[in-house]
């Protein structure tokens, strides 16, 4: 029973980062797919900046996993997968995004 319990305690420890990780990313789609116009997204974007909590939404088909992890380690930004569908108002965010990251880290070839 104590081998058990311990196989289960250490399946625990191992699975809830990464559920615990999911759920966040989740929270953080909810919030933005409240917005639906690329107005809301401009004011979205402004008070992300502010709070160093930006977002880049990727689109298509394949996850690009090291774009992830270069705006994640180099700049603390969270990507969000979106699918095949784009949708206008988080492109307008990522258009802001883009736009800031040229002006302020010099990156140009790091979006395609």
């Amino acid at each position: 029973m104590i081998g058990a319990f311990g196989l289960s305690l250490v399946l625990n420890l191992y699975i809830f980062p990464r559920v615990y990780k999911t759920v966040q990313l989740s929270k953080i789609y909810y919030e933005y797919s409240e917005i639906e116009t690329c107005e809301e997204m401009e004011k979205r974007f402004s008070t992300d900046l502010k709070n160093g909590q930006l977002v880049y939404f990727q689109f298509g088909i394949g996850y690009d996993l090291e774009l992830a992890k270069t705006l994640q380690e180099k700049y603390d930004i969270k990507t969000i997968g979106m699918g095949c569908i784009i949708q206008s108002e988080k492109e307008c965010y990522n258009k802001l995004l883009i736009e800031y990251l040229k002006e302020k880290e010099n990156i140009s070839s790091l979006f395609p």
